[in-house]
C-alpha cells in the first residue's frame, strides 16, 4: 500500500552531489522515511545558497560554502578532489608529468575551480602547469569528457574531480586517479538551511537521515 505523502520538501544539490550521491535509493528511501515528496533541484552551489537564503528551498547540499550570517551551515560528508584518466597513472603527478596533461576543468568563476587553483598555487603549479585546458559546466561532464577521450599516451586527458563521483569507475578501472605532487586536496560538503525555517524539526530530521547516507558513503569508499 503506497503511504499518501504530507507535504513537499524541497532539496537542492550541487552537480557532484546531486548527480552522483543522492540520485535514485536515498532521494527515495528519504521521502518514505518521513512520509514527504522530496523534490531534488541540481544547481551551481551559489545559485542554492541564494535559493535557501530566500526561501526557494528548505535544505541545501553544497561543495563549496560562500558563509552567509542568514544561514545555518552543518559539515556533511570529506571528500578528496582527484586526478582521473582512462589510463593507469602513477600514484602522484608532478609538474613534469602534468606538462604533459590534457586538462578537463571547470569554468572561470566556479567555486570548485577556486579550490583547485588556491590548492595548485599552494603546490607552486597553476592551470598553466598543464599541456591544454578545455573547460565544461560540471562534473558529470568531465567525468564523461575523460572517459570518451581518445587514447593518447603521449597527452592523456585527465580531469580533477571528487573522487566520490567516480568511487564505480574506480572500482571497476574504468577510470584511475591519482594526486598532485603526493598531496591530498581535500575539502567538505555542507548542508545548509535559513535560520528562520518555521518547519526545523523536519529540516533536523532530513538532515540527520543525510548524515547517515553520508557516513555509509564514506564508508564504502573506504572499503573499496
Amino acid at each position: 500500500m503506497i503511504r499518501e505523502t504530507t507535504k513537499t520538501f524541497k532539496l537542492a544539490a550541487s552537480y557532484t552531489i546531486g548527480s552522483h550521491i543522492l540520485p535514485g535509493e536515498p532521494i527515495y528511501d528519504i521521502g518514505q522515511k518521513v512520509n514527504s515528496k522530496i523534490t531534488l533541484k541540481i544547481i551551481p552551489c551559489d545559485k542554492i545558497i541564494e535559493g535557501v537564503k530566500e526561501g526557494e528551498f528548505n535544505l541545501g547540499l553544497i561543495e563549496s560554502p560562500i558563509f552567509d550570517d542568514a544561514l545555518i551551515y552543518k559539515e556533511w560528508m570529506e571528500d578528496e578532489l582527484v586526478i582521473c584518466s582512462k589510463n593507469p597513472l602513477p600514484s602522484s603527478l608532478g609538474k613534469d608529468e602534468l606538462n604533459s596533461c590534457r586538462l578537463i576543468c571547470r569554468k572561470e568563476g566556479s567555486l570548485t575551480r577556486e579550490v583547485i587553483t588556491g590548492f595548485l598555487k599552494n603546490v607552486g603549479l597553476s592551470y598553466e602547469s598543464f599541456w591544454s585546458l578545455s573547460e565544461i559546466d560540471n562534473t558529470t561532464a568531465a567525468i564523461q569528457s575523460v572517459k570518451w577521450a581518445k587514447p593518447n599516451k603521449e597527452h592523456p586527458t585527465v580531469a580533477i574531480v571528487s573522487q566520490l563521483s567516480i568511487e564505480y569507475e574506480l572500482n571497476t578501472k574504468t577510470l584511475y586517479q591519482s594526486r598532485i605532487c603526493n598531496q591530498e586536496m581535500n575539502r567538505k560538503f555542507y548542508l545548509i538551511y535559513n535560520k528562520e525555517n518555521f518547519d526545523k524539526a523536519h529540516i533536523h530530521e532530513i538532515s540527520e537521515i543525510l548524515e547517515n547516507i553520508g557516513k555509509k558513503v564514506e564508508a564504502n569508499l573506504l572499503a573499496s
